[in-house]
């Protein structure tokens, strides 16, 4: 044999598999795609686009306009007026005008803790069931104007310790601001004022308006048949 034979290779069986490529073409985005992938909010609602939400905590977003309800011409009616003497815990002044007190008689139901005007005629028909009281007008350093139904002295002139100390009291907060506490061991009411407290702002109303108001809706006792002189007599 010639060993000098140039031997040639036989071709190789193995045989590469072609390799598809099995990746999808991405569908060209159209501006058509474009609004679909927006959100919407329901059927038939207009779509919104997220990208441009702000940030809900955003100061610009929740800043309110503080213009305030005066310049808006915005008016705050006086629908209830209180009837009652100042509270321990309140600083309160007296209005100064003598136009915005009035003496006049009154029926206090000490369980209800309710007071009720009673006119002159049926007073007389009354006799004990009444007392004689000065309707103050008084505004507390917080809240809406009040009446302070202040005892009156006795026809004979005579005053407890208690009434005194609260008419002096009442002297004093037109002026200044008053704080009145009872103190038991004089009989008379210890009295505070300070002079920090910005003056009141009064309501403009009348007094014939704050009775109107405090004793409207059957507080006030003008006829013979009213349900608290029915009650005051045991009747039905």
């Amino acid at each position: 044999m010639d060993t000098n034979a140039k031997t040639t290779a036989a071709p190789s069986t193995d045989v590469q598999p072609e390799i598809k490529d099995t990746k999808q073409p991405k569908p060209k985005t159209s501006a058509k795609n474009s609004e679909a992938s927006k959100t919407v909010l329901g059927a038939g609602s207009p779509s919104v686009d997220t990208s441009s939400l702000t940030d809900p905590f955003d100061p610009a977003a929740l800043r309110i306009d503080a213009t305030s309800d005066a310049s808006l011409g915005v008016e705050r009616p006086l629908l209830v007026v209180p009837v009652h003497k100042p509270h321990k815990q309140m600083f309160f002044r007296t209005h100064p005008s003598p136009d915005m007190r009035l003496d006049v008689r009154v029926i206090e139901l000490e369980t209800e803790r309710e007071y009720y005007l009673v006119t002159p005629a049926i007073a007389q028909m009354l006799p004990g069931e009444t007392k004689a009281v000065r309707l103050i007008t008084c505004m507390p350093r917080f809240g809406g104007p009040f009446l302070w139904p202040m005892k009156l002295p006795n026809p004979d002139g005579r005053e407890s310790t208690w009434a005194v100390s609260a008419r002096k009291a009442a002297g004093l907060a037109e002026t200044k601001w008053v704080r009145m506490q009872a103190n038991q061991a004089l009989a008379a009411y210890d009295v505070s004022t300070s002079t920090h407290i910005p003056d009141p702002v009064w309501p403009d109303v009348s007094m014939q308006d704050l009775l109107r108001i405090a004793f409207g809706d059957g507080r006030l006792i003008d006829r013979e048949d009213h349900p608290v002189i029915r009650q005051l007599l045991g009747l039905r």
